[in-house]
């Protein structure tokens, strides 16, 4: 293989040095995608010494990297915050922190984006399914750490919304608890939680469950229609 593909292929795999500064630009991005729009949305990333947590209500695209807390690994102790005291920590901090903790992962993304909330709200029970999508291959299962087939049976669990994220705690609890495959949780009205054992694994997993949703809401749109026969 031509030496410079190694490279680029082995550059693509996670191996950028995980700072609050890249964080920083990864939000800036998400939020160019329509995904955290609004201030909305938050991260958790592991480092083998350090957590970093973004800031709440803060605008996404113009984040730096001294706007992130940094805890120590266990989430013991608060190793770094923001000078400007009025910045607070993601209201999300509690159901990361059970997230990584319960489910080994060392990166939590939580999107705002329109094709989660909608399908979200189409959805009268309390889970999505999907199957025979070429992009579920993209999502891993949350107990193997494999990456699905797509023929196998993509579920994620939706849980109701409340009027703070670290309120929807109990209800994350317990749907995590009742499916150890699940690495992901849509919130009615609101968003998504996705989770991994990487950022670049985690982010792969976001984009695909993007894609899926706006599949299904696009296939509702359609057949509703009445130019679809």
């Amino acid at each position: 293989m031509d030496s410079k593909v190694e490279c680029v292929c082995y550059r693509n795999c996670g191996d950028e040095d995980v700072t609050p500064g890249f964080l920083a630009q990864l939000m800036s991005q998400f939020y160019y995608l329509g995904w955290m729009s609004g201030s909305a949305g938050a991260i958790a990333v592991a480092t083998d010494n350090s957590v970093y947590v973004s800031p709440s209500g803060l605008q996404k695209e113009r984040l730096c990297g001294a706007d992130f807390f940094e805890y120590d690994v266990k989430w013991n102790e608060l190793i770094y915050r923001p000078p400007n005291k009025l910045i607070r920590e993601t209201a999300c901090s509690p159901l990361f922190k059970y997230i990584m903790q319960t489910r080994d992962a060392k990166c939590v993304f939580h999107t705002h984006s329109k094709y989660s909330n909608v399908l979200s709200s189409l959805i009268t029970g309390k889970e999505f399914r999907m199957t025979n999508q070429e992009m579920i291959k993209g999502i891993l299962c949350g107990k193997s750490g494999e990456n699905l087939q797509n023929s196998d049976n993509l579920r994620v669990p939706i849980i109701e919304n409340q009027n703070s994220e670290h309120l929807l705690l109990q209800d994350l609890k317990k749907a995590l608890q009742e499916d150890p495959k699940i690495c992901a949780v849509l919130v009615r009205n609101h968003g998504i939680f996705v989770w991994g054992p990487t950022w670049d694994k985690t982010k792969i997993m976001l984009e695909c469950f993007e894609y899926l949703f706006e599949i299904a809401c696009e296939t509702y749109r359609l057949r509703s229609s009445p130019l679809i026969k």
